[in-house]
């Protein structure tokens, strides 16, 4: 993996985190609707785990945002 990609996983991990814990949403509430499990939420924010594309989208959606936004910061 190339360091660009390592550095925009942990962005990504971050980011998700960041926001659920902003939004008061457990692992638990957050997987829920997400539709998977919070083990995979927690591999995701512990940078153990890639996010698709789709997951990614559906991640915005959840927190009503862009993905633009969730890029933005």
């Amino acid at each position: 993996m190339q360091d660009y990609e390592v550095a925009y996983q942990k962005f990504i991990a971050k980011r998700i985190r960041e926001i659920r814990k902003a939004n008061k949403l457990s692992q638990e509430k957050f997987a829920e609707k997400l539709e998977c499990s919070r083990e995979f939420i927690s591999r995701v924010e512990n940078n153990k785990e890639r996010l698709s594309l789709k997951l990614l989208i559906k991640v915005a959606h959840v927190f009503k945002i862009s993905l633009g936004d969730f890029f933005a910061k």
